[in-house]
């Protein structure tokens, strides 16, 4: 009879005759299963009190002898009932079943479970009652309850999402009435860890950090635990950063280990920098670091936990630009980390070294694959500039994938891409050796990374070398990974001498590594009143992130500033509150002698559209150093803006040197911390020079390859037929 029934729910709702079991009852009273069928079957079609009504009748006619035995049936059937109903998403319906099983078993932790979360689906007032009497019940517990851990979890996360900075108390409440089970129950912990990691991958930093803080009351001073909660307070910025300083410390504090040391001094880094905390403990915090990553790279250590570490040392490129010491570190860390995961996983080697070994046709018959992999693929200054290349290519010669390392179904330029590449954009919830697998199943030809040392997982699909070769571009300075054959860069971006320390072949394009067609400017959200700066005085500018600010670079910019007297500078930083930024430059400029009165603290603008609107306020944008803007610079070029940049030896304090060399300005290029301050002060003062910079940059709209997304793509399409080339040569 249950088979049937759910037959029938399967096909459609209310399929249940209700004059059958009516005439059923009449033949035949004593076949009790018929009251329970009917009263279903009464309920489904709305007639809630006749079915209450119906159920109760053989308890009060034939007696309570079998009534536990009848309740067990009566269960059964509306259980597997309410089952059905949620598989076809009829959550009002089953939502009301589930509300008379209740009356049945008040205690049943997993259905009043169940109706929370049915509540949700349908948002629905009771929640917060439901879920107190739930506690309530839980709490008066003398054994220990069984409970769906799936479930569970998946009500926390739904109470949780709308709003997991503040989430009601109830819903902590039923957290803790909860914890003390989970300790003994391994699988919950999976799932919690899972989740967290998923919404982390998903950029839900607020769900991800709810669920961690469920793990760490479980285990406070579990490394990995910690580990996962500090990523995505830094991500979130402002106040949350100072909250991963502590538990950064706490790592460090509870572990010994080498490699430990080195992620822990990592994070602890990147919490100062970008919130502009005390300078003198990133000093400290810096070199600790570097000499971590020293020891381990001359031990050779080869411990399993080195994989840990295959992205880190981007810090050594902004806290100085020294290139020669610090890439022979990046470069000895890499080499291991490759090792550590070739003598992991030989097998997947061996087939990879196969495929590239296996008949490939010769492009006269087949498009070139070229394969992009990224976390970046989003609403994010790599995702914005990579996508003229790839909107550009020729899909005739070119076979284009992408491989996307994050999700964010919300996002629009994610959408973007997702519209233009369809079946060849691919976004699976793989891991790095499941990704590395499918980019060589498919048969990439050259596989290009645009994340470097930002992506964990960009590095460690590379590691792999999936492809026969393998490319970095755009997102960062080069991997130094033995495995990637070519850095992209120009005649101006790298030293000619950059070669000497760099593990793969720099591959210098003829014109600049970057073209892109422009950028969409929106409606302005500051102006010289509201900032109440007057019309004739002169307005500087900076937004790098507080990751790129240092004493020595504000210092020069105060110098500057005292320099012109009528100027006002005007600052903000990514990430960084207001007021942390302000305390960071405060006592820099009052040390210069600059009048606090000319100092302006904006907060970030509330779209990249905004941001680059609100620069046209700005006579005079002042770069940073040893790590320059990049797309910044590119938006200040963009809008006009005459630029004072201080260039180094790294690729990182090359960026805006580069840009400027292709768009004809060499106005504001300083090669000493002196011509940085001279650019600055002779721009602020000499109007006809600002002028005449704007003017070549808005000529340079018409005439710069910088400008050109179209004739770009034409010469990275060249360097990678150029690199094919080269490869098939070696192979004959």
């Amino acid at each position: 009879m249950i088979a049937q029934l759910e037959n029938q729910f399967s096909s459609e709702q209310k399929l249940l005759n209700i004059q059958q079991y009516e005439k059923n009852i009449t033949e035949n009273p004593r076949e009790i299963s018929n009251y329970w069928y009917l009263g279903l079957a009464l309920l489904l079609d709305g007639r809630e009190e006749e079915a209450q009504i119906t159920w109760m009748t053989p308890i009060l006619e034939f007696g309570e002898q079998e009534l536990e035995q009848w309740l067990q049936e009566l269960t059964e059937i509306l259980l597997n009932a309410a089952q059905q109903q949620e598989a076809h998403s009829n959550y009002q319906t089953a939502w009301a079943i589930r509300q008379h099983l209740r009356e049945f078993f008040p205690y049943d932790i997993n259905n009043l479970l169940k109706i929370i979360d049915l509540s949700t689906n349908l948002n629905f007032s009771e929640i917060e009652k439901n879920t107190n009497q739930l506690v309530e019940i839980i709490s008066q517990q003398t054994e220990t309850i069984v409970f769906d851990e799936n479930l569970l979890v998946l009500v926390i996360e739904k109470l949780v999402y709308p709003d997991p900075i503040n989430p009601p108390s109830f819903i902590n409440q039923l957290v803790e009435a909860f914890i003390p089970y989970f300790s003994t129950c391994e699988n919950i912990i999976k799932l919690l860890t899972g989740k967290a990691e998923a919404y982390y991958r998903s950029s839900q930093y607020y769900v991800a950090i709810y669920l961690t803080k469920i793990l760490l009351h479980l285990e406070p001073n579990n490394l990995d635990y910690i580990l996962k909660i500090i990523p995505p307070l830094q991500k979130l910025g402002g106040d949350y950063i100072k909250e991963s300083i502590d538990w950064a410390k706490k790592y460090l504090s509870l572990t010994q280990e080498p490699i430990d040391k080195i992620i822990g001094t990592h994070y602890l880094l990147e919490a100062f920098l970008t919130s502009c905390s005390s300078w003198e403990e990133s000093v400290i915090t810096y070199h600790k670091h570097k000499l971590y990553l020293s020891a381990v790279v001359t031990s050779e250590t080869r411990s399993k936990k080195l994989a840990q570490i295959l992205p880190v040392g981007s810090f050594l490129l902004y806290m100085e630009d020294n290139p020669r010491e610090n890439r022979v570190i990046r470069n000895g860390l890499a080499t291991l980390c490759k090792k550590i995961i070739w003598e992991k996983f030989p097998d997947n080697i061996n087939s990879y070294q196969k495929r590239f070994h296996s008949f490939r046709p010769s492009l006269s018959e087949r498009p070139l694959k070229i394969g992009y992999l990224s976390e970046c693929f989003r609403t994010h200054s790599v995702g914005f500039l990579a996508w003229w290349l790839l909107k550009h290519h020729n899909r005739q010669k070119f076979d284009i994938y992408l491989y996307s390392l994050r999700d964010n179904a919300y996002d629009p330029q994610q959408q973007a891409y997702k519209r233009e590449f369809g079946d060849h954009y691919h976004q699976e919830c793989l891991s790095m050796v499941e990704m590395a697998d499918k980019i060589n199943r498919d048969e990439i030809d050259i596989l290009v990374d645009l994340d470097s040392l930002t992506s964990y997982g960009s590095c460690a699909v590379l590691a792999f070398k999936p492809a026969p070769i393998q490319v970095s571009w755009l997102g960062y300075d080069a991997t130094s990974f033995p495995t990637v054959d070519y850095f992209i860069a120009d005649k101006y971006v790298l030293p000619e001498s950059a070669q000497d320390y760099y593990t793969e072949k720099i591959w210098r394009l003829p014109q600049n590594y970057i073209g892109i067609d422009g950028f969409t400017v929106g409606t302005p959200t500051i102006s010289r009143e509201s900032l109440d700066i007057p019309n004739d005085e002169i307005i500087y500018f900076s937004s790098q992130t507080g990751l790129k600010r240092n004493p020595r670079n504000i210092r020069l910019q105060m110098q500057i500033i005292k320099q012109v007297p009528n100027s006002y500078f005007l600052l903000k930083s990514h990430r960084t509150s207001h007021q942390d930024l302000q305390d960071f430059i405060t006592p820099l400029a009052e040390a210069e002698g600059v009048d606090l009165e000319r100092l302006r603290f904006l907060p970030s603008a509330p779209t990249d559209m905004e941001h680059r609107a609100n620069l046209a306020i700005a006579d005079i944008v002042l770069d940073t150093y040893p790590y320059n803007g990049a797309t910044t610079t590119l938006e200040t070029l963009w809008m006009g803006i005459p630029l004072v940049t201080r260039v180094g030896e790294q690729f990182a304090a090359r960026n805006s040197y580069t840009m400027m060399m292709n768009v004809g300005v060499e106005e504001g290029i300083a090669w000493t911390d002196e011509e940085y301050v001279d650019w600055g002060v002779r721009l602020g003062k000499d109007e006809q020079l600002r002028q005449q910079v704007t003017w070549k940059l808005r000529q340079s709209r018409q005439t710069s390859p910088l400008w050109n997304g179209k004739q770009f793509a034409r010469e990275m399409e060249n360097a990678y037929q150029q690199m094919w080339q080269k490869y098939n040569a070696t192979r004959k």
